[in-house]
């Protein structure tokens, strides 16, 4: 008996007899009955679990990154300032966060414009090269807490994150990206410090940038800190920090990030559409 080679998918397509021939020569139960394990047919090909394992296992992982200790930058304080100035910070760990204390004070009998202290620091992270084309996903929280005292005609606290991303650090510094002098979150602004105030705040943020083999992305973070003070006291408490940490809620200076083909990005992109009988 011969049967007709199929050529491709369309021929396929319009068969539309049953060989019925081969089919009927197919052997019975009976005959395969004697040697069941050896009449078992092998060369069905993998099944799709391992597939699926491996795909639910890349959606769940996220490679951490820590970040740098934060550097101090700027150190604005009023002309009246002798030494350091009165908004301090604790020196900075590789934790991702900022601490700060104050102790101000400014008699009702001076005349002028309200003092303001403005600091800042930063940290810039470099990740590990892109192997393939296609892009990079990143997420991470920022957070900030003020614990605050005082009585004062004027006392405003305020705390703010810059952040900038290039694709490849060798080519661009993620300082001189567009946007960066405008802070992606303003965790608290213009806080009172009145009497046993605490205020906090927490975002969540993520994004995805192209890169090319061989890439090594850079992110930079700024960390600032603004004090508006006039005539009376204010203390700022310990316990009063900026920090940027994972996107669930916990320990702090870890970011997350994660590479996806160009290839993958192509078949995911495809996954909903049908395959139809013109082959598309």
């Amino acid at each position: 008996m011969t049967i007709a080679t199929v050529t491709n998918a369309r021929e396929i397509a319009r068969l539309d007899e049953l060989p019925v021939d081969l089919i009927d020569d197919l052997p019975n139960a009976e005959d395969g009955a004697e040697n069941a394990a050896s009449s078992q047919r092998n060369g069905l090909g993998n099944s799709f679990d391992r597939i699926q394992a491996g795909i639910q296992g890349w959606l769940r992982h996220w490679e951490p990154q820590r970040l740098p200790a934060f550097t101090a930058v700027r150190d604005e304080m009023p002309e009246s300032d002798r030494g350091r100035s009165a908004l301090r910070a604790a020196a900075t760990q590789p934790d991702g966060a900022v601490r700060i204390t104050a102790a101000l004070y400014d008699p009702p009998n001076r005349e002028g414009a309200p003092l303001s202290w403005s600091r800042n620091w930063a940290s810039v992270a470099v990740l590990p090269a892109a192997r393939d084309a296609g892009r990079l996903y990143y997420r991470f929280r920022v957070s900030s807490r003020l614990v605050l005292d005082g009585q004062a005609s004027l006392s405003l606290a305020s705390t703010s994150v810059n952040f900038g991303i290039v694709p490849d650090a060798a080519k661009a510094s993620p300082f001189e990206t567009p946007g960066f002098a405008t802070p992606i979150f303003r965790p608290l602004v213009g806080v009172q410090c009145r009497e046993d105030q605490d205020a906090s705040a927490s975002q969540v943020f993520e994004g995805s940038i192209a890169v090319r083999q061989g890439d090594t992305p850079a992110m930079a973070f700024v960390i600032g800190t603004d004090l508006l003070f006039q005539q009376g006291w204010v203390r700022v408490h310990e316990g009063s920090s900026t920090w940027i940490g994972t996107s669930e809620p916990g320990a702090s200076g870890t970011i997350e990030f994660r590479y996806a083909p160009a290839a993958m990005l192509r078949v995911l992109g495809r996954l909903d559409e049908p395959h139809g009988d013109d082959g598309r």
